[in-house]
């Protein structure tokens, strides 16, 4: 009897580093796989094939919005109190007309195009170009991130994988 509990001892320890060995294994493979879910490469994509959580936006509230654009206007253009109590019901107006628009871009160009002349009408001229200069900077910015995205996906398919 001795000698089988010898030998079940002995398969016992070489089986439990076994074991330890593959679970560590398991979980670097699963941890490469999950950052490599995460890659830039990965993200893009997904994006050109968009599953359905994917294309889905997420529903921001009008209010939100009404004091995101405020707030934003506050302090690209420097409002003061009054033009920000008269800037207040030209983006509410703006936020629900948007929202009533459903998407129609013929309606959606003209609200802007209104907006925007409502938003200057109150606005002193220096702080129209300040508006301006910001607006222009925003632009710039998204055109130069839209650009580093795009050479980003350009480049890792621009070098072929390695082959073993």
């Amino acid at each position: 009897m001795c000698l089988i509990g010898y030998m079940n001892l002995k398969l016992l320890f070489r089986a439990v580093p076994t074991i330890l060995l593959c679970a560590t294994l398991s979980t670097a493979f699963a941890a490469k796989k999950d950052k490599d879910a995460a890659s830039p490469a990965a993200t893009v994509s997904a994006a050109a094939s968009p599953s359905p959580s994917a294309t889905t936006k997420r529903k921001v509230s009008p209010d939100t919005l009404k004091k995101a654009r405020l707030t934003r206007l506050k302090n690209q253009a420097g409002l003061t109190a009054d033009q920000e109590a008269k800037a207040k019901p030209i983006i509410d107006k703006y936020v629900d007309d948007r929202e009533a628009a459903n998407g129609d871009k013929a309606k959606l160009e003209a609200l802007k195009t209104k907006y925007d002349s409502d938003i200057n009408a109150i606005l002193t001229p220096d702080q129209q170009k300040k508006l301006t200069a910001s607006k222009a900077a925003a632009v710039e910015k998204l055109k130069a991130a839209k650009a580093a995205k795009a050479a980003a996906s350009a480049s890792p398919s621009a070098s072929p994988a390695k082959k073993p």
